[in-house]
């Protein structure tokens, strides 16, 4: 009896010791981040890419294939992190400016990427990693969008610049 309760002390000792050993990231949020940037043209259309800039108006954003609100009511910022889809092949976003005085404008846009899973350790949950392979929008006041680095992880890079009309 004494040598059965020392060797339940001992599983359980190395049992606690083996959980404290695994080295799951804390800061694990996959997210896409969006840099927000002014732009122009000149007569002939030439693109004039400018520096970031901050967000005056009042900018919604929401995923339209599950009609989720992301951002609501950002101002003051020059960036923004949203989350990624797991498993569609795209995903869509909507972009409502609205100015003090009650007007609205929206553009669309649109992430084409690949995604796969990744593990830091046998014993930590997957996270999905995203290839950004396509952007597109429209133009109502974005006039231009890049993919800046194409790889969604845990980084916190720019992944995407958006480039909204401040000019011609």
């Amino acid at each position: 009896m004494k040598w059965t309760g020392q060797l339940l002390a001992v599983a359980l000792a190395m049992l606690f010791a083996a959980c404290e050993s695994v080295n799951c990231p804390l800061e694990t949020d996959v997210a896409c981040v969006y840099g927000f940037y002014a732009t122009g043209r000149d007569a002939d259309g030439t693109f004039y890419p400018g520096s970031a800039i901050t967000i005056g108006d009042t900018l919604s954003i929401t995923e339209l294939s599950q009609d989720i609100v992301l951002v609501n009511r950002l101002i003051g910022k020059s960036s923004v992190s949203l989350p990624v889809s797991f498993y569609a092949a795209a995903d869509t976003l909507e972009l409502c400016l609205a100015d003090t005085a009650g007007n609205r404008v929206y553009d669309v846009i649109y992430v084409e990427k690949q995604s796969q899973p990744h593990w830091d350790d046998p014993s930590c949950p997957v996270k999905m990693w995203h290839q950004l392979t396509r952007v597109t929008s429209t133009h109502h006041v974005i006039d231009t969008v890049f993919i800046a680095n194409p790889t969604v992880n845990y980084d916190g890079l720019e992944n995407i610049k958006i480039y909204f009309r401040t000019g011609n």
